[in-house]
């Protein structure tokens, strides 16, 4: 009869917690918590521990915690055994790529961190939105229609990037389940189709050469007095950088900052015309896209009239930008970091149309649309500068210039006849 009693006084139901309450057995003054975890954890199907205070108040708080603990640490659903949870799975997944980056002695004259490093660290983050819907689940109970859920919810938050890589990380896990035998197939994943917002927009020359011209101005000006900086003078090699884009498909990360004298090399065509092979020591993509390419003779004259005056090429060993600065990764956040303030000095950054503003990568896309429009090369040609492929070029790159063509079409077409 006390026991009932002391119970009913002494046990209190947390509000927005499931089945957590706090309460004192009857020969001690100190709270418990207790929760519902399931039978096949404990005799009883409950967690129970000590909150070791006498305060009601405190211990609802410490009780909260446990179970918020133990609930986003250990995900599962009810009746569900811990090693089959999804929760469980993903733990030994990530555990796993980091005994390979662990093991993979990385060393990289760019990165501090491998690519695989920084997808880890990325994806970690990602997964406790992963870990939300899945973590409790029976690994072997997610299906098509799961998944196809998990979709529709991103896609209604997040850029399809983001959404692509939270499925591609989801479908790692699971692929790595079905390696380990604890499953024996994969649902079924939506395809992430990119639409029009997806496409990098271009700037036009004449924004560029507004870009180029603001940057010489503001390389001979002395900062003001806020500023850390004590000259904007490496803003003229800000100018030629973006120059150079503009007339290569090289995109603006490794395949540029890691260039030095020795991947130029001077040659000569059968009309007697000098220009410089370039051949990158990084491409992104490895496919038979990588190799050498050409250059027009404003990427020869930057870099013989601007780039060899300011590096001299002594060794060979030389970068062409920022020579001076061993950090490339530290070059590149710099450099993006200056065209991004101009871009948006001279209201160019900002466009209304697409979800993607226009940093440094959108000159990849000026690249692609100027040498299609004023040059003889094919979408196979551009593929081979741009170390893409011609779906890649028209869907991210040329996007742009394919409605600026329809225009022209129409207006061929059926513009009336005078």
């Amino acid at each position: 009869m006390n026991t009932q009693m002391t119970k009913r006084k002494d046990t209190f139901k947390i509000d927005n917690c499931d089945t957590l309450e706090v309460f004192k057995h009857a020969r001690s003054n100190k709270w418990s918590a207790r929760f519902y975890v399931g039978r096949h954890i404990s005799k009883s199907g409950n967690f129970t521990k000590s909150t070791k205070t006498d305060s009601k108040q405190l211990a609802i708080k410490i009780a909260k915690e446990m179970w918020r603990d133990y609930f986003f640490t250990n995900p599962q659903d009810k009746d569900v055994p811990i090693e089959q949870t999804f929760h469980s799975i993903a733990l030994n997944y990530f555990e796993h790529q980091r005994f390979i980056i662990k093991n993979a002695n990385f060393k990289d004259d760019y990165f501090k961190k491998s690519n695989h490093q920084k997808d880890y660290e990325s994806n970690l983050a990602r997964y406790e939105r992963v870990k939300e819907v899945f973590g409790g689940k029976d690994i072997n109970t997610i299906s098509t229609k799961m998944v196809e859920r998990f979709y529709i919810q991103l896609k209604s938050a997040f850029t399809l990037s983001t959404v692509g890589k939270h499925l591609t990380l989801l479908k790692q896990i699971l692929e790595y389940a079905r390696d380990d035998d604890v499953i024996k197939s994969l649902p079924k994943f939506p395809k992430v189709i990119r639409n029009k917002d997806c496409s990098y927009q271009p700037y036009s020359l004449k924004e560029v050469n507004k870009i180029t011209s603001t940057l010489r101005i503001l390389s001979s000006q002395m900062p003001t007095i806020r500023s850390q900086l004590k000259s904007y003078e490496h803003y003229n090699e800000v100018a030629d950088i973006v120059n150079i884009l503009t007339h290569t498909l090289l995109r603006p990360g490794k395949e540029l900052y890691l260039l030095r004298h020795r991947d130029f090399k001077l040659m000569t065509n059968t009309r007697g015309e000098d220009f410089y092979q370039i051949t990158p020591p990084h491409r992104k993509v490895d496919n038979k896209n990588n190799g050498p390419i050409p250059s027009d003779d404003i990427v020869k004259e930057i870099y013989e009239k601007r780039i060899c005056q300011r590096y001299p090429n002594e060794t060979g060993n030389e970068y062409i930008f920022f020579n001076n600065m061993p950090d490339r990764e530290k070059v590149r956040n710099m450099v993006d970091k200056v065209f991004r303030k101009i871009s948006k000095q001279l209201n160019l950054y900002y466009i209304k149309d697409s979800t993607r503003n226009r940093p440094l990568y959108s000159l990849r896309s000026t690249s692609a649309i100027e040498t299609s429009e004023n040059t003889n090369a094919t979408i196979d040609d551009l593929a081979m500068l741009g170390n893409t492929s011609a779906k890649m070029l028209n869907t991210r790159y040329l996007r742009k210039y394919q409605e600026q063509k329809v225009i022209e079409i129409q207006e061929r077409i059926y513009s009336k006849k005078k």
